[in-house]
């Protein structure tokens, strides 16, 4: 199921920090209009914004775009240590706010993240960098607190090494009353048979105009998102359980098996029965494939 989250404000500022130790990343789909950036340490798994999905291990730091479905998927912290997740939220409406308001610096760092689609993965090096910084928004305070965070912004357009995700338009900020009760319609029922004009009614607009607020706010359209939900729900399935494809294909929405085989190779590029081999995740004992690191055990 996706989930809309709602993010709360640090006192005084148009953002908020969190940090979570535990023993896990529990599957969970959820956006919301913020930017976020997570850094997750001590932990491996499998990582899905929008349409990518990826292996991470140690030192895993992404931003994901406003309003793009993510989820990180892990049992265990790396030799049996506690996982530890930083995550910073924030608009890029308050950060072109700094920039108007005496602070010209931002500038390049606003015109980095107008850019963004989906997200961007950044490369260990930087992510191995900004760990003290993330260590310090824990004990900062008032100015230097947020000058810390300035200073992790900062460094995010400078990674030469950086993958972004996502291809089309820009995802916008903020909420449209519209666009959040049609996305929480599809969340709702996309393991049935959806139509745009059902949608549109659950949103209170007529269907030409829905179809046009989705690509001016997330970039998508309201079948891209559809379809990103079912085979984002098949990936899971395919990760977690040991359920046969047809299986599968039926309880994320797919009624069709070779329509389901077509949009699941046109988004992760492979089949099925080849992402399950890519992405199991071992059970204690077993040896992890080739792309996760060896030192990962993940219940």
């Amino acid at each position: 199921m996706l989930i809309r989250e709602i993010v709360g404000r640090t006192i005084g500022h148009n953002w908020h920090y969190v940090a979570h130790v535990g023993r896990s990343c529990p599957f969970l789909w959820h956006y919301h209009p913020e930017f976020e950036l997570t850094l997750t340490r001590h932990s491996c798994g499998v990582r899905y914004v929008g349409n990518d999905v990826q292996p991470f291990g140690d030192h895993d730091l992404v931003l994901v775009a406003p309003n793009c479905a993510h989820t990180w998927h892990s049992n265990e912290g790396i030799d049996h240590s506690r996982t530890r997740i930083h995550v910073v939220f924030f608009t890029l409406e308050w950060l072109q706010g700094l920039a108007e308001c005496g602070l010209p610096e931002l500038i390049v760092l606003n015109r980095w993240l107008s850019g963004v689609r989906q997200g961007v993965v950044f490369s260990p090096a930087l992510a191995e960098r900004v760990v003290p910084l993330f260590s310090a928004l824990d004990k900062e305070h008032g100015v230097k607190r947020l000058a810390v965070l300035l200073q992790i912004l900062d460094s995010l357009p400078k990674d030469d090494n950086a993958r972004h995700l996502g291809i089309g338009h820009t995802s916008r900020g903020g909420s449209d009353r519209r666009v959040d009760t049609a996305l929480r319609h599809l969340q709702e029922n996309y393991q049935h048979a959806v139509s745009l004009g059902q949608v549109a009614n659950a949103a209170a607009t007529s269907a030409s105009t829905l179809k046009r607020v989705f690509r001016e706010r997330l970039g998508m359209s309201v079948t891209d998102i559809l379809i990103q939900l079912r085979v984002g729900h098949a990936c899971h399935l395919l990760i977690s359980t040991d359920y046969p494809v047809h299986r599968i294909a039926s309880e994320s929405g797919f009624n069709n098996l070779g329509h389901f085989f077509r949009q699941f190779a046109a988004q992760r590029g492979c089949t099925p029965e080849e992402f399950r081999r890519r992405n199991h995740l071992p059970a204690p004992g077993e040896t992890p494939p080739p792309h996760l690191p060896a030192r990962c055990s993940i219940r």
